[in-house]
């Protein structure tokens, strides 16, 4: 993986001269925002990736990893360039007022009917990517090498990345010489955001079966409630935070389900609740979900429990530490193409304790790590920033996984094309 050194103002050139329609993609992207799709579900919006990519003349590869899309756009000599974006969406019962708002509800994997939005941007994401292909399509005779455009399936429960892995994903494509992706958050729109080094921190998520022993709501000595064992659980393993784990270490553990019985009167059998462990050191995430392991064991034997619990593993996540070469390489075309406003677009990407599993496509088994970059751009109206910013409340806003989530088409879409681009375009060979 290497920079190529070129005149400053040919990537600018490619740019503007190939720039995509916007108006047809603000369609594109309000069509995959009106019509979202849960994790494992994506074949609407896998069908409209792959379609797109085929126009363009892409080499196309569906259902990888469950509903996973790939375009190569082969280009003569040079590197493998991968850009990647995601295909799911979230079950959230949208709130925004938008006119092009999703109405749309799916069966979720647990069996319940759940109302679906693209809360997390990645509608904006593949929006870019569908655009980015089109422009270095048109811009084919400026460069040479490989444009590998991969669309990921069941991002939001960070599995999409090693199906498509296990399913032969690195037998199937020109093996990449450098990974890149970006993702949409709450800051003032038409900035870029990034930095070497680690950015994203560690996950664990659990699935967790507290079991009990049913009875009458009105004799509960007769039975074991899982409910309360359960709550008792939840509520002890926040003092891990605050008592067991190094202060100066980050640690958020964080429960978003909790399911248990049917009536007021019955005490159930069980309760279960998802759990996710999140720091930013490897030492600290194991010490964390061993403590978390422990304590549930613990207070369910104490509690005189049944039957032990059910501790089930959904996904276990690397932290991303973006590559010092790439980034740089890929912050020095920034600068130069911004110029006089790079202070102003160029921001220095925060550490945030999200994870993203993107980190696992440039990890392929039994191969030397892929260098790779990570950055975020912004979504937020710079006008609704720049007067949250004034009241110091930008912790109103709103933020991802959240109903009011509504990035605003311009200028997040242009930026976020030109800083997918210009990413691609410091790695192709340019001629």
């Amino acid at each position: 993986m290497t920079q190529l050194t070129v005149s400053p103002d040919k990537r600018r050139k490619i740019i503007e001269q190939f720039f995509p329609d916007p108006h047809q993609h603000a369609a594109i992207y309000k069509d995959l925002h009106r019509h979202p799709e849960l994790s494992c579900q994506e074949s609407r919006t896998a069908s409209i990736v792959s379609a797109r990519l085929e126009t363009l003349g892409f080499e196309v590869q569906r259902g990888i990893g469950g509903h996973g899309v790939v375009g190569v756009f082969r280009n003569g000599e040079g590197q493998n360039v991968l850009l990647r974006a995601e295909l799911d969406a979230l079950p959230i019962k949208e709130n925004t007022g938008l006119p092009y708002a999703s109405k749309v509800e799916q069966i979720d994997a647990d069996g319940y009917q759940k109302a679906v939005m693209h809360a997390c941007a990645h509608d904006m994401h593949m929006t870019c990517l569908l655009a980015v292909a089109a422009l270095l399509r048109d811009a084919r005779e400026a460069w040479s090498g490989k444009l590998i455009c991969l669309f990921q399936p069941n991002e939001e429960r960070l599995l999409g990345a090693r199906a498509m892995v296990d399913d032969g994903l690195f037998w199937r494509i020109p093996f990449p010489d450098v990974c890149l992706a970006q993702h949409g958050v709450p800051t003032k729109s038409g900035t870029i955001a990034l930095k070497p080094g680690r950015v994203l921190g560690y996950l664990h998520s659990l699935d967790v079966r507290i079991y009990g022993r049913g009875t009458h709501g009105a004799t509960p000595q007769l039975g074991v409630d899982p409910i309360v064992l359960a709550s008792s659980i939840i509520t002890r393993l926040q003092s891990l935070v605050a008592r067991e784990l190094d202060p100066k270490e980050p640690v958020v553990i964080t429960y978003g389900s909790f399911h248990a019985g049917t009536d007021a009167s019955i005490i159930p059998d069980y309760a279960d609740f998802k759990l996710d462990v999140r720091t930013f050191s490897e030492k600290t995430q194991q010490l964390a979900v061993a403590a978390v392991e422990r304590i549930i064991r613990k207070e369910c034997e104490v509690s005189g429990a049944p039957i032990a619990p059910r501790l089930a593993t959904v996904v276990s996540s690397p932290a991303i530490d973006n590559d010092e070469a790439a980034t740089s390489a890929f912050a020095d075309v920034l600068e130069t193409y911004y110029g006089d406003r790079a202070s102003e677009v160029i921001q220095t990407m925060p550490l945030d304790i999200v994870a993203d599993d993107f980190v696992l496509l440039a990890m392929p088994p039994g191969v030397k790590q892929i260098p790779y970059v990570y950055w975020n751009i912004g979504v937020t109206d710079p006008e609704t920033w720049d007067e949250a910013n004034r009241d110091g409340k930008l912790r109103d806003l709103p933020c991802t996984h959240n109903a009011t989530y509504a990035p605003v088409i311009e200028p997040t879409l242009r930026t976020g094309i030109e800083a997918l681009a210009l990413s691609a375009l410091t790695f192709l060979e340019l001629r």
